[in-house]
């Protein structure tokens, strides 16, 4: 048996996710979603901005690898975000500690649970949610939220080791729901998004949460403006190192940047073909005029 799913860790499961949304009223955007066969039950919810919850039971006798990068929505503006990482503390090759992974492994008849994060927009609702396996798009069906609640009642009595998966289906009175579709891999939706990775596969880091800094008063005075250029490494768990200023403005400017990035600022790190890496950036802070925004 396993748990309920307000009680078991959530899972990104990283495989590819693409939102399609409408013209829906903000309030008329479902949160919950799902998807079930013989092979795969996944539930998704909205965690806020920068983070999706998937829940992946995999009912098949298959090992799959999913990779973070592999996650794609479409927001509502038209664009295409991909995921970064997954939140998860963990030991690399090294025996050293990482708060992110990049990829993870979904044994056969087993329930795998992260939270995947990622440069998304809180604007960018979803009215239709999709995740690619294979050659395969799996589509999952928007819930109501006590529609989802009552799933999850029923998966927590599901069987995963019952060698049947239609039999442990019917057992947790769990029906089929969702549909799929076979992509040959060159149509038009994964051409919008294949260029936000690399040939490489390399996935540069992204800044999700960028707080305003503020000029201090002697810039204030002297109206100065502009952008102060810094470099910096981000390291595999997100951390700011080796920050330094290429171009300054003076004025105190230069010195308040590097302290409002590397106190407010939240980068995620890079990542390359499944692994999250140390990687060299550099960062614009603007300082601009009074009513220019």
């Amino acid at each position: 048996m396993i748990k309920s799913l307000s009680r078991i860790p959530y899972v990104i499961a990283g495989l590819i996710l693409l939102l399609y949304c409408g013209n829906l009223q903000a309030e008329e955007y479902p949160k919950t979603f799902a998807f079930v066969n013989n092979n795969y039950i996944i539930t998704a919810e909205v965690a806020g901005k920068h983070a999706f919850i998937v829940n992946f039971i995999n009912l098949s006798d298959y090992v799959i690898v999913v990779q973070s990068s592999e996650f794609i929505y479409k927001g509502l503006s038209g664009r295409y975000y991909i995921g970064q990482v997954y939140e998860w503390e963990h030991k690399d090759t090294r025996g050293e500690t990482q708060k992110y992974t990049a990829s993870t492994l979904i044994k056969g008849h087993s329930f795998a649970g992260l939270t995947l994060l990622g440069a998304f927009h809180e604007q960018d609702r979803i009215v239709e949610m999709s995740i690619r396996i294979g050659a395969k798009r799996y589509y999952l069906q928007p819930l109501e939220k006590t529609v989802f609640d009552q799933l999850a009642s029923k998966i927590a009595n599901l069987d995963l080791e019952n060698p049947s998966p239609s039999a442990a289906l019917a057992e947790a009175n769990i029906q089929e729901m969702g549909s799929v579709k076979t992509t040959d891999g060159t149509s038009e939706w994964d051409r919008d998004w294949q260029g936000l990775i690399t040939p490489e596969g390399f996935n540069p880091p992204k800044i999700i949460e960028r707080p305003e800094i503020a000029p201090t008063d002697e810039a204030r005075k002297a109206r100065i403006y502009g952008k102060v250029r810094l470099s910096a490494i981000i390291n595999k768990n997100g951390g700011i190192q080796e920050l330094k200023v290429i171009k300054g403005l003076g004025r105190g400017l230069d010195q308040r940047a590097i302290e409002g990035v590397k106190n407010s600022w939240v980068f995620l790190p890079a990542t390359r073909h499944g692994e999250v890496m140390d990687t060299a950036i550099v960062i614009e802070v603007e300082f601009p005029p009074p009513g220019s925004k």
